[in-house]
C-alpha cells in the first residue's frame, strides 16, 4: 500500500519495522528455537572450522611466529563485530543483521577452503577474519533471547550443545580440511536460510523501558571474570589441537576432541536453564575459573592424549560456567543496552585474541 505523502512517518530512506501495529510483543519476537537452530548451526560451524584452523596455521605459515595468526584474526574478525552488529539489529533489524553474519561466515569459509587446498596463508588469514566476524555476529543470538528472559538465552546457549555433538561425523564423512571448511560455510549458508525467518526488528519490552540502564549491576565484576575465561578457553582452543597433532592424534580425533569441548563450552547452559539455582553468579565465576585453570595446566603440560582431550573438556566446562553466570548477572536486575552488551563482548573476544597469541 501506498502511505500518504504528507504521512510524517514516511520518508525517502525511512527504516520501518514491518510487523502489525496491533501485533503483541510475544507474537513478534517469542523466536527461542528459530534462534536455537541458528546458533547450533553458527556454533557447529565454528567445531569445524577449529578442528583445522590451527594445525592449517602450523602447516602454511612462512615462520613459526605466524602459526597462531589466523584462529587470532578469527577471534580479532569476532571482537571488531561486536560494535557494527548492534549498531545494525537496531537500524536494520535481526533478521538483515544475522543474515549478513552469516552471510560473511559462508564466504570465510569458502576462502579458507581455497587457501587449503592452494596452501595460500594470505588467503586463510583473510578467511579466518571473516569466519571470526560471522562468530561475533552469532555471539548476539544469545543477547537477543535474554530480552525475553535469562533462561530462554540458556536455551540457546544449550542448542549448541547438541550440535557440536556432530562434529566428529562430519568431520570423519568429509576427510580433508578443504571439504571441512567447505560444510562448515555450507552450515552458514543453511543457518542463513534459518534467520530470515525472524522479523525484521525486535521492539524493546516496556520493562527495559523503565529498568534499562548503561551499566547493568555487577557489569565490571561480569566482564572480567568472562574476559578472563575468554583468554584461557582461546589459548587452549589454539594449542589443543596442536598438542593433540604433535602426539600423533588423527584428524577424526581431534575433530572429536574439538567436538567435545565445544559440548562441554554450551551443555551446562542447559542445565542452568533446566535448574538455574545451581548456578548462583558470583559462585558460579569463582568455580568456572577454577575449573578452566585446571583445564588449561592438562593442556599445557601435555602429559597424554588422554590428559589434554581431558583437559580441553575442562577448560570448556569452566568456560560456560562462567558465562551462565555473566549472562545471569546482568540480565537479573536490569535490562542493559545493547551498546553496553557490545562493550562486555567486545572485552570478552579481546581477551580472547590475547589468549591466541600467548
Amino acid at each position: 500500500m501506498t502511505p500518504p505523502a504528507s504521512d510524517p512517518a514516511f520518508r525517502a530512506g525511512q527504516i520501518n519495522c514491518a510487523c502489525p501495529e496491533d501485533a503483541t510483543r510475544d507474537a513478534v519476537t517469542d523466536n527461542r528455537v528459530v534462534l536455537m537452530i541458528a546458533f547450533g548451526l553458527a556454533v557447529l560451524a565454528q567445531a569445524l572450522t577449529l578442528t583445522v584452523l590451527p594445525e592449517q596455521g602450523r602447516l602454511l605459515a612462512p615462520t613459526t611466529a605466524g602459526v597462531g595468526l589466523p584462529f587470532a584474526l578469527l577471534l580479532i574478525g569476532a571482537a571488531l563485530a561486536s560494535f557494527p552488529a548492534t549498531l545494525l539489529i537496531d537500524a536494520f533489524g535481526r533478521r538483515a543483521a544475522f543474515g549478513l553474519g552469516a552471510s560473511l561466515g559462508a564466504a570465510g569459509a569458502a576462502l579458507c577452503a581455497f587457501a587449503a587446498m592452494r596452501n595460500n596463508f594470505f588467503a586463510l588469514c583473510v578467511g579466518a577474519f571473516w569466519l571470526g566476524l560471522a562468530q561475533g555476529f552469532a555471539l548476539f543470538y544469545r543477547h537477543v533471547a535474554a530480552q525475553g528472559s535469562a533462561r530462554a538465552a540458556l536455551a540457546v546457549f544449550g542448542g549448541g550443545a547438541i550440535a557440536a555433538l556432530a562434529t566428529p561425523l562430519v568431520v570423519l564423512i568429509t576427510g580433508d580440511p578443504a571439504r571441512t571448511l567447505l560444510a562448515a560455510g555450507a552450515l552458514h549458508i543453511v543457518a542463513l536460510a534459518v534467520v530470515i525467518r525472524l522479523p525484521h526488528r525486535l521492539s524493546e519490552p516496556a520493562r527495559a523501558i523503565t529498568t534499562q540502564q548503561a551499566l547493568p549491576e555487577g557489569f565490571i565484576v561480569a566482564t572480567l571474570a568472562g574476559a578472563l575465561a575468554w583468554f584461557i578457553m582461546a589459548a587452549g582452543m589454539l594449542h589443543g589441537p596442536l598438542t593433540l597433532a604433535v602426539c600423533s592424534a588423527g584428524p577424526a580425533f581431534i575433530g572429536g576432541a574439538m567436538g567435545w569441548h565445544l559440548v562441554s563450552m554450551y551443555a551446562p547452559a542447559a542445565l542452568a536453564a533446566r535448574w538455574p539455582a545451581l548456578f548462583p553468579p558470583q559462585r558460579a565465576m569463582v568455580m568456572g575459573l577454577l575449573l578452566a585453570l585446571a583445564g588449561a595446566g592438562a593442556v599445557y603440560a601435555g602429559l597424554s592424549i588422554a590428559s589434554i582431550t581431558a583437559g580441553l573438556i575442562a577448560i570448556g566446562v569452566g568456560w560456560s560456567i562462567v558465562n551462565v553466570a555473566c549472562l545471569r548477572q546482568l540480565h537479573a536486575v536490569t535490562t542493559p543496552t545493547r551498546r553496553a552488551l557490545a562493550a562486555h563482548d567486545f572485552c570478552l573476544l579481546t581477551a580472547a585474541v590475547a589468549g591466541a597469541l600467548l
